[in-house]
């Protein structure tokens, strides 16, 4: 609690830090009877799409700068406390050029002069039908959000939105590739604000499989407003993709060949007229995953130790296949409707040998057995969402509402074949898996600005899941020469959950402060039937989500910012399902129909700057959680695991992060982020006290060769962590890629090699009063291969329509 203590300490010292910086780096323009206000709306010369994040600056004719600021992702800006005179504004955003209006006259006897519409004309040389346009900058700060624009550079080293992922600041993947952020789990991911679950259970599989080029820009929240629901513990990621905006046709096609049988290939079309939008994609996906497992046990069983060992090695191959389609009507400048479907399949292939043994403490050979097993799964997802858009008269009212509907079924067969010169240790299983899915929301939002500098955000969201999972075990009879159900280890578990929500989120913006403060209130019914046991439970939740963010410009380009959500992670379906899965017989989990939800406060402080050639954001950061959820493993008296999931007592983690952008000469391009930090989870009743420093860090390099050729070098390293009963070690990654454009850019040809030391090894170390344990996964096969991307119709260099 010290400890604590002094961290909040610190953060109180760093905001007052700040609050002095504020009066005295410049005087605020206070409101009065003789001030006024300037607004007006930036777009795209050539589509009228917003000029999102401009940069406005209000001089005096002499150039003296009187204040200036950020337009908002609209590119609506509003220059208040002016007094009256003659002005002139700057314009400057990346990938435009500069604009200057001169006489902006602020009449004493008005109190609000309106420019209207400005539009800003794109830095574009015309290359036959390809608009070639400066790029983005990549990564834009936003009051509760950091903004990584998808630019050429990264969908060049990138085939999937996975890929994508492992690039963007403060996120990583874990072994079975699920995001984390800050090197922890339990991540909300959406696509284009709906939950990634609509597009399939496994967020790994839907990742892997969405294509990278479909990506416009990603969106990383670690303390989310209001306006998101309450889960993620760790955060929210909002995976934004292309809209269709210019009239007209444009596509492309992409197709990697990769050693080892990896392969995809993905191709995307759009057509736009004055009222309809077309846009259509597809991928397909092969790829082979060879890897080993190394675990190793010490069992302090009574007055006795008893070592167990496994090694095993395996395969897994995934076949994907996507479908994207989606048609907006524009019924005028204000209101419009669309409708998106997307399918899925997945096939996913999984071979296994595993040799077990057990020594004595003298080192005896009790017991040894190989495990060699196979499995074939089968995933298909259908995702249906229409969307509503009104925009009204007054500049960012808005209002939407849209209807969602997913529906997944996976069907899946394994068998396992135990071998030993142990007649009891042989044995033969097959699981049988059939499972499938419902889930649908309907949610409305509603943006009212009260005032040009004022915004409140009101909506309600309601959310239904429904599962039905069906495993069944069946062992093998010698005598009968035939499978026989087993019905102790056999479940049938339904699970129903629905979530009705409401929020609102108020905005207050001048040309230096800006204040965003919501609250979401959430009312949750979880449903567990244990069909096979005739057994079912009930949980009810209620609870409040406040949010707030404060941020204070210090000149156009620079802030600090202070920000605070509490986030509620409820238990998952698997995490809930009492489900015993003895595929590893020595190594059993199963899921706790008893789990309550996890709590979670975090804070952080913040400074940015992000100017043309670069920028960095560092922050410090504090997380806190109670009842957190984690995966607790225990030992019987044969040496058995279980491993089940459980409510430890709490988790913290403090320390300080940044992200830097830089670009070197005419050649070089950074983009790099790392953090230091203090993990620790402690649990009086569980015995747990684990505590630990730590660093990570990684870096995007982009080099421009001669020939029209640019290298790329990725390397990261997350470092190690506190977990429940232990740490898991650091994971060090390399990738290095090298492209050359084409026809006028219209094409690319790329060549990249991921994890090229092949140092992508997932470890853990526990330790407990009746065991220690080391584990290793390490997949085995570093990924090469030779990517031709072709862009076709109008559309920018960096593969975006318009």
């Amino acid at each position: 609690m010290k400890k604590l203590s002094s961290v909040l300490s610190g953060f109180a010292f760093l905001l007052t830090l700040t609050a002095a910086q504020a009066q005295t780096s410049e005087t605020t323009l206070t409101a009065s009877s003789d001030l006024g206000e300037i607004i007006g709306k930036l777009v795209d010369a050539t589509n009228d799409d917003p000029a999102s994040f401009a940069t406005v600056a209000l001089t005096r004719p002499d150039s003296s700068v009187v204040s200036g600021l950020t337009a908002d992702e609209n590119g609506v800006f509003h220059l208040i406390g002016v007094k009256p005179g003659n002005y002139l504004i700057r314009v400057t955003n990346i990938g435009y050029q500069t604009l200057f209006l001169p006489n902006v006259n602020m009449p004493a006897e008005v109190t609000t002069t309106d420019l209207g519409i400005i539009r800003l004309a794109a830095n574009v040389q015309n290359l036959n039908e390809v608009v070639v346009r400066a790029e983005k900058t990549m990564i834009v700060s936003d009051i509760d959000k950091k903004i990584v624009n998808v630019g050429r550079d990264l969908l060049a080293s990138s085939n999937n939105v996975s890929e994508l992922l492992e690039k963007v600041p403060s996120v990583s993947l874990d072994e079975n590739g699920n995001p984390m952020v800050r090197g922890k789990g339990s991540v909300v991911v959406l696509i284009d604000g709906k939950p990634s679950t609509l597009y399939g259970n496994d967020v790994a599989t839907v990742l892997q499989s969405f294509p990278a080029e479909l990506i416009e820009r990603i969106e990383v929240m670690t303390t989310p407003s209001a306006k998101y629901e309450g889960e993620g513990a760790s955060g929210v990621i909002d995976i934004i993709t292309k809209k269709t905006k210019i009239v007209g046709t444009s596509g492309s096609l992409r197709g990697t060949l990769g050693a080892q049988n990896n392969s995809n290939g993905s191709a995307y079309l759009s057509y736009k007229t004055n009222k309809w939008a077309v846009r259509a994609s597809g991928s397909v996906r092969n790829q082979i995953w060879y890897y080993r497992r190394t675990l190793d046990r010490q069992n302090f069983l009574g007055d006795s130790t008893t070592f167990f060992s496994q090694r095993g090695t395996g395969s897994s191959q995934d076949t994907d296949y996507f479908g994207r389609l989606g048609v907006n009507y524009d019924f005028s400048e204000k209101s419009s409707i669309g409708l998106t479907v997307n399918y899925s399949h997945n096939k996913d292939v999984d071979k296994s040998e595993n040799t077990n043994q057990t020594l004595a403490q003298e080192g005896t050979l009790l017991e040894k057995f190989d495990r060699f097993s196979t499995g074939t799964t089968f995933n298909d997802n259908l995702n249906v969402n229409l969307d509503y858009r009104k925009r009204f008269a007054k500049e960012r009212q808005i209002f939407t509402v849209s209807a969602n509907y997913s529906n997944g079924v996976s069907d899946g067969e394994s068998e396992f074949d135990q071998q030993s010169d142990y007649a009891y240790l042989v044995r033969r299983q097959r699981n049988l898996q059939d499972n499938n899915r419902h889930e649908a929301v309907l949610d409305a939002d509603y943006t009212w600005p009260i005032s040009p500098s004022s915004t409140l955000e009101i909506g309600a969201k309601s959310r239904m899941r429904r599962s039905h999972n069906d495993n069944a075990f069946y062992t093998f009879d010698q005598e009968l020469e035939d499978f026989l159900f087993n019905e102790n280890v056999s479940n049938i578990f339904g699970f129903e959950e629905y979530t009705h929500t409401g929020y609102t989120s108020f905005t207050q913006k001048s040309d230096l402060w800006g204040i965003r403060a919501g609250l979401r209130l959430t009312d949750a019914t979880q449903k567990i039937d244990q069909i096979s046991r005739a057994q079912a439970f009930s949980t009810h939740f209620f609870y409040l989500v406040p949010s707030f963010a404060v941020t204070r410009k210090l000149d156009d380009e620079s802030q600090v910012k202070v920000n605070y959500s509490r986030r509620v992670q409820r238990p998952s379906s698997d995490a809930l399902n009492p489900f015993t899965d003895i595929s590893d017989p020595r190594n059993i989990r199963s899921g706790n129909p008893n789990l309550k939800p996890e709590y979670v406060h975090k804070a952080e402080v913040g400074y940015s700057q992000y100017k043309e050639l670069g920028g960095w954001g560092p922050a410090l950061f504090l997380d806190f959680s109670n009842n957190a959820i984690t995966r607790i493993r225990t030992i019987d008296a044969a040496g058995i695991s279980y491993q089940r999931y459980d409510n430890v007592g709490r988790e913290l983690s403090y320390g300080f992060e940044t992200d830097f952008s830089k670009k070197v000469g005419e050649k070089l391009k950074l983009n790099a982020s790392g953090r230091i930090f203090r993990s620790e989870v402690v649990s009086l009743a569980a015995n747990i006290d684990n505590k630990i420093w730590s660093y990570s860090g990684n870096l995007n390099a982009f080099l421009e060769l001669p020939l029209q050729m640019r290298a790329s070098a990725y390397v990261t390293y997350d470092g190690p962590r506190a977990i429940a009963q232990g740490t898991r070690p650091g994971v060090f990654v390399a990738n290095l890629g090298v492209r050359r454009d084409f026809f006028e850019r219209k094409a690319t040809l790329s060549v990249s090699v991921q994890d090229l030391f092949l140092s992508r090894i997932y470890r853990s170390e526990l330790s407990t009063d009746t065991y220690t344990q080391s584990s290793l996964y390490q997949r085995t096969n570093r990924f090469a291969g030779v990517t031709f991307h072709y862009r076709f119709g109008r559309i920018s260099a960096q593969g975006e329509e318009g």
